[in-house]
């Protein structure tokens, strides 16, 4: 029988559940133990029990670690954390200046006293200045934003296509895996809507410079719903009574139940006296004792002793069912910015790090929902010291506002500290004894997570298992690299600085009117109200009309290099500090006007992209591989999925875990260049089109290519010759796999013969198409591998195709006949 846990776990229909220790039965909830014998265990073996499921002594996150482990982890995860806490402040500081530039926050000013960026009319606030001293004008024509949505539509246009590769070609597992994986890979994407992910992916490129992808399995019923389980009780039952048997002549003495309750007493008594005098000598007592422990056998008179006796079979047999609701889980990859996301700053490559940290602010009530072991200590104060500042930083952006300071900094939001520690990072510690216990406890490294300064949990797991962590641009370390959009940053500042002199001088540029006190009668002008069509006082001097007595200077104008120079920040600098020229996007060029001069500018501008679209290609296939190995280590069961075939019908395809067992390694597909924009691939197919030759005409008439051209052209009402006997076609050949040949005898020559289960109609059907697509089924992969797993169903299209062919044959003989018209008689 289970015993219960006696550790307090989360449970996932409430909450979401991460690692991979946390492994749900059918109650829904993680295992725990309370195994007496697991305390006597080492360290290394009660994780290595804890990762296979069986119940260990500080619970299946550790949750329950000895405090001088916590404190130790506590420590190094401070130690790393403040190192190089100056150069996290700039990386900080830059961000956020970009984040503000994003939102339209520009005209910033950076106060050393406070380290944040602050906006002018926020000095008023805290200041005697009065509002004349402030900037008049704070106008934003947000360029930064909009060269950035042009790089993030055009990074993100398409998913890059990841192809797995077998560690080694002669080895079947490898083989299987490495096919396997290319559809675990498309559900993870399908499930957790990569082209989402990749514009987020861009977006932080474009404003931190840095982004981190990491990849669990998470198990949430909120989110991913429930699915129903069956559990069944468990009872024993004996099967027939104990008994002695005989050693002499093999006799079976029936041991009764009244019998056995008096030897259960008497056990009991001589349990409780232990070894009382006279009970083992041979005394009085000590006799009676024996003879009533013996039974004799009733044929031979043989004396039956306790190693004779036989207990009764125990089996153990249902008792009942219960239907319970499970939550599901699946593979989830977040993308986490540079502000959430702290390396080194000192290191260039990932397997460099010692440690890597993910920092985010999560309500109280769902930690304390996760990790109930600690819900009383979970609360304010809601961050250490040294995280106040970055958590003031992230909140800022998050919650938004007029103010660069953000909104409300609610005191519920807890920082959530989560930090992998590569195994060598322990040796930062100076107690050897301490070191090494870690380091057995954790050999892969350490995964540790701090609400505040409260410890939540901790696990032997390897970073590189989760994560990777993507640099928009070439250079050195991993805090210093500049991000896509830093280069727009001075140029929008300038952009703005042009913009309101510009405004200034329309404004304060109006001249004033002067007038002569003895033509225009100011004082009858002051008492009356302006209006349009007012008549005004006036009297022209003897011999001058009235205009003479008036006189306006000529208005300030804007210096004509202003505004061209305004024209060109926002023109050819900022295209040119980009990369994002106007062939990018379909903008006008000036000075080209052909289509080969905007093909030539789109190549020039695709070169500057390729620099960071190559390294989201790898960034990607790198993500896929651990989705993968997330998957296969995590998934309880083959999967399921659904998809729509190509006779637009749904379809089941299995994933097996067992073809996951083998090595593989991913790649992006090495003919795939830059994004390619719908439009693109819509003028592509009009110049095929328009070109004669009457091979190509042959390719693009091919029934498998009507869908491609139908989706291109962008017209749903277009008819499409044979598509609907295509269409009808597939959809047998999903029904025909699935079910086996029918053989019939033919009673005149005895010759048995193979029929499809779905007769072609000789009449009704397009047997040129239907055929056609039967031949390409069968050199497909799909119909390769019914050919090994299903070899009925693969009979049986063969008979289908057959009778489609024999049908086309007939028909072609009877237009030939039809053509060659009645022979005349001679």
């Amino acid at each position: 029988m289970p015993t219960p846990s006696r550790f307090p776990v989360a449970d996932p229909a409430i909450v979401p559940v991460e690692g991979p220790t946390q492994q749900t039965g059918a109650s829904g909830k993680a295992s725990g133990g309370d195994s007496a014998a697991d305390q006597s265990a080492t360290p290394r073996e009660d994780h290595e029990a804890g990762t296979s499921g069986t119940p260990v002594p500080y619970g299946p996150n550790n949750e329950h670690l000895p405090e001088r482990m916590q404190e130790a982890l506590r420590r190094l995860v401070l130690q790393f954390s403040t190192e190089s806490e100056l150069s996290r402040r700039q990386e900080i500081r830059r961000i956020k200046q970009a984040h503000q530039f994003w939102r339209g926050l520009q005209y910033l000013w950076w106060d050393e006293r406070d380290q944040n960026w602050h906006l002018p009319f926020e000095q008023k606030m805290v200041s005697s200045s009065s509002l004349e001293d402030m900037p008049r004008y704070e106008f934003v024509t947000n360029i930064y934003q909009a060269f950035g949505l042009s790089l993030i539509a055009v990074l993100s246009q398409d998913v890059p296509r990841v192809r797995f590769f077998p560690s080694s070609a002669q080895a079947e597992e490898d083989v299987a895996a490495a096919k396997a994986a290319t559809e675990v890979s498309a559900l993870v994407e399908r499930n957790n809507r990569v082209g989402n992910l990749i514009v987020d992916e861009a977006f932080h490129l474009w404003t931190d410079g840095k982004v981190g992808a990491y990849v669990r399995f998470v198990v949430d019923g909120q989110r991913f719903g429930f699915h129903p389980e069956m559990e069944i009780g468990i009872r024993e039952v004996r099967l027939g009574n104990d008994c002695y048997v005989c050693p002499e002549c093999g006799a079976e003495h029936p041991y009764t139940a009244g019998e056995r309750q008096v030897a259960q007493a008497k056990g009991e008594k001589e349990t409780t006296q232990g070894s009382r005098p006279g009970a083992a000598d041979g005394s009085e007592e000590g006799r009676e004792a024996e003879s009533a422990s013996e039974f004799k056998c009733d044929g031979c008179g043989a004396v039956l002793t306790e190693e004779d006796f036989v207990a009764a079979e125990m089996i153990a047999v249902p008792s009942g069912q219960t239907r319970l609701r499970v939550p599901n889980g699946q593979e989830v990859m977040t993308i986490v910015g540079g502000l959430e996301l702290k390396t080194p700053p000192w290191a260039n490559e990932m397997h460099e790090y010692p440690y890597l940290q993910w920092n985010m602010e999560v309500h109280l009530a769902r930690l304390r929902a996760a990790y109930p072991h600690a819900a009383d200590k979970i609360g304010p104060p809601v961050a250490t010291s040294m995280q106040e500042y970055e958590r003031l930083a992230r909140l800022a952006q998050s919650q938004g506002g007029p103010l660069t300071e953000g909104g409300d900094f609610n005191i519920n939001l807890i920082a959530f500290q989560r930090t992998w520690l590569r195994p060598w990072a322990f040796f930062a510690l100076d107690d050897k004894a301490l070191r090494d216990e870690l380091i057995e406890f954790f050999p892969d490294g350490a995964y540790v997570a701090f609400a505040g300064d409260v410890y939540c949990e901790s696990r032997n797991e390897n970073m590189d298992d989760h994560w990777r962590v993507l640099h928009a641009l070439p250079g050195d370390g991993s805090s210093g690299r500049p991000a896509l959009g830093d280069v727009m940053i001075s140029v929008q500042e300038r952009f703005n600085t042009l913009s309101n002199l510009q405004m200034e001088t329309y404004e304060y540029g109006i001249p004033p009117i002067y007038a002569d006190s003895e033509v225009l009668d100011f004082d009858s002008l002051q008492n009356q109200t302006a209006e349009p069509g007012a008549h005004h006082p006036a009297r022209a001097k003897p011999g001058r009309s009235l205009a003479a007595g008036f006189f306006q200077p000529a208005p300030a104008e804007v210096p004509p290099d202003l505004a061209q120079h305004a024209a060109n920040l926002m023109g050819p600098v900022a295209q040119f500090l980009t990369g994002a020229f106007p062939a990018l996007f379909g903008g006008a060029m000036m000075n080209n006007d052909t289509a080969a001069g905007y093909s030539m500018a789109r190549d020039q501008a695709m070169g500057r992209i390729g620099l960071v679209w190559r390294r989201m290609k790898f960034f990607h296939a790198d993500a896929m591989l651990l989705a993968v190995d997330c998957f296969r280590r995590n998934r309880p069961n083959d999967v399921e999925v659904t998809l729509l075939g190509a006779g637009a019908a749904f379809e089941s395809k299995w994933i097996r875990l067992a073809d996951l067992k083998g090595n593989l390694f991913s790649y992006p597909e090495t003919d795939e260049q830059y994004p390619t924009l719908w439009s693109q691939q819509r003028a592509v197919l009009m110049q095929l089109l328009a070109n004669p030759d009457p091979q190509l005409q042959a390719v693009l008439a091919h029934p498998e290519n009507m869908a491609l051209i139908k989706r291109l052209i962008g017209l749903e009402e277009f008819v499409i010759p044979d598509e609907e006997s295509r269409t009808k076609q597939y959809r047998e050949i999903a029904q025909l796999v699935g079910e086996a040949p029918v053989i019939k005898r033919d009673d005149a020559s005895g010759v048995e013969l193979m029929l499809p289960s779905i007769m072609p109609d000789e009449f009704a059907d397009n047997h040129a198409t239907e055929l056609e697509i039967c031949m390409r089924w069968f050199s497909s992969d799909g119909g390769q591998a019914a050919k090994i797993d299903a070899p009925a169903g693969y009979a049986n299209v063969r008979a289908h195709a057959m009778f489609h062919r024999e049908y086309l044959l007939k028909q072609q003989r009877l237009a030939q006949q039809a053509q060659s018209g009645p022979q005349q008689p001679r």
